[in-house]
């Protein structure tokens, strides 16, 4: 019984004892309020009231401290996942400025006399654009064979 209730959880039960106006709410009323079965309820709010489940007067308004405590603790298992890295997103209007992936080479590889530039390094926007480019192109090339 090591599970420990989620923030939202406790968020949820939070804020039906907080919208209640009763002063007095036993945990089949805040079973009622937040639409969890009085069991499962009990063995969330455990961690903060061991006797919850054994004793019926127990009034959960006097758990909601404790509660709130809870959640404005920072979480200790809470790992963020670093920013990933975003693709450029394509237009339409940049695509309509090549009319293939020949041209795109054409104009953004070669160099004054017409000769492929090795040494041409794509950005990310281009690559982006590449990629849009060779995916319409097998689109289209689908498209064509299944007829």
């Amino acid at each position: 019984m090591g599970n420990k209730p989620t923030k939202t959880e406790i968020r949820r039960i939070a804020g039906a004892i907080k919208r209640s106006k009763k002063k007095v709410i036993h945990l089949d009323a805040l079973s009622r309020l937040t639409g969890l079965y009085p069991d499962v309820l009990g063995e969330k709010l455990r961690e903060f009231e061991p006797m919850i489940l054994l004793d019926d007067s127990i009034n959960c308004r006097d758990i909601l401290p404790r509660l709130e405590e809870y959640l404005e603790a920072p979480s200790e298992n809470v790992k963020r996942k670093p920013a990933a890295n975003k693709t450029p997103a394509v237009r339409k209007k940049d695509l309509a400025g090549y009319s293939s992936i020949a041209d795109f080479v054409y104009k953004k590889m070669t160099s004054v006399g017409g000769l492929v530039d090795t040494s041409a390094r794509l950005s990310d926007e281009d690559l982006a654009l590449l990629k849009r480019l060779i995916e319409n192109e097998q689109k289209a090339r689908k498209k064509g064979k299944g007829k």
